[in-house]
């Protein structure tokens, strides 16, 4: 199903509205969209689980997503979880640092293909050093290392310093997990 679900922004919802939700940023929606819902449509019959892919442009697109996510989960929508590829990526990173000042809570954070050099399209800014974890923020962060490996392996080894619940996953154990159960 794709809809214009938010002012200015139109996503495709896969998956049942009972399930957790995975907020999927891919950037080939733009230019192969269905080769991006067929994924999706994977990941939901697979995973158990609802997948939101929104057709983006920039940052604000993918604040739109979030905002669209949160609010038309059925579960609470503090246990949002984001896949990002390349810059959204970054974004997702950076949505977990920020997440307390956005008023927001996500349960797990995923950077696919995320490589030095790359900025956040959010705040068209590069990945800020992670801060340390705030209390009562369990958010998990996945990288999965692909082309840029060194990056990857800094990227996790600077999140665990500085005490976010941190995993490098090797590109082909990488799964569409939303809770840990999975």
């Amino acid at each position: 199903m794709s809809s214009p679900q938010a002012p200015g922004i139109s996503v495709a919802v896969h998956g049942h509205p009972n399930l957790d939700t995975l907020l999927l940023w891919h950037p080939a929606v733009r230019t192969d969209a269905d080769a991006v819902g067929a994924l999706a449509s994977r990941i939901a019959t697979r995973g158990g689980v609802r997948v939101v892919v929104p057709t983006w442009e920039d940052g604000r697109d993918l604040l739109r997503s979030v905002r669209y996510a949160r609010g038309s989960s059925v579960h609470p929508p503090d246990q949002l979880a984001v896949v990002g590829y390349g810059e959204a990526g970054i974004a997702a990173l950076s949505l977990a640092q920020h997440q307390r000042r956005l008023g927001i809570g996500l349960r797990r954070v995923t950077c696919v293909d995320g490589a030095a050099g790359l900025t956040d399209p959010i705040s068209g800014q590069p990945l800020d050093a992670p801060a340390p974890r705030p209390d009562k923020v369990a958010t998990e962060v996945d990288v999965v290392a692909t082309g840029d490996g060194d990056w990857a392996t800094t990227t996790v080894t600077a999140w665990q310093a500085a005490g976010w619940a941190a995993t490098l996953v090797p590109a082909d154990q990488f799964t569409w997990r939303v809770s840990p159960s999975q």
